[in-house]
């Protein structure tokens, strides 16, 4: 996929633009002693998809990872099989790019591609020297399946606020 070519960084874009997939044929190294990929290499897979596609939808500086949310692994991959990435914007805060990842895997002797994988990262947008950046572009929502898409990532964003306060409060309870 060619990364679109942007020339107003500020204006609004559609969740498309910033769709973008990376592929592997996994390795035995990459596995544990069943011949399964480790759950660790589908999430760094993930998380470097999930980050370009809110790169593209950026356009510019630095994207630092914040959060990967509600990972569900929904059956093995096996070594030989190639495994399949997809990643696109699906929320945008003032700096922040929400990204729905999914992951598929398909055997190389009996092709059929299968979803293995499915969930969202949540990365910050930086600016060249790795400080905040300004508000990113927004994300346009001109159908009522993005408004659909929209609530959805509102609701997600309510719960990970929560989630980071909890954490921020059960830190500093322990140290």
């Amino acid at each position: 996929m060619d990364a679109p070519i942007i020339d107003d960084l500020k204006a609004p874009r559609p969740a498309s633009a910033s769709r973008v997939s990376l592929s592997i044929i996994t390795q035995p190294g990459q596995a544990n002693p069943f011949g399964t990929l480790h759950g660790g290499v589908m999430l760094r897979m993930a998380d470097e998809c999930g980050a370009v596609a809110a790169l593209r939808h950026v356009g510019r500086g630095l994207i630092t990872t914040a959060a990967i949310d509600s990972m569900t692994f929904l059956s093995p991959v096996y070594v030989g099989e190639r495994v399949e990435i997809v990643a696109e914007v699906t929320h945008v805060g003032r700096t922040s790019i929400e990204a729905l990842i999914e992951i598929y895997a398909e055997s190389l002797v009996h092709p059929k591609r299968r979803k293995v994988g499915s969930g969202y990262g949540l990365y910050v947008a930086l600016d060249d020297e790795g400080k905040r950046s300004p508000p990113v572009p927004r994300l346009l929502s001109e159908t009522e399946a993005d408004r659909v898409r929209d609530e959805a990532a509102e609701a997600r964003q309510v719960v990970r606020l929560a989630r980071r306060e909890e954490a921020r409060a059960h830190r500093a309870e322990y140290l």
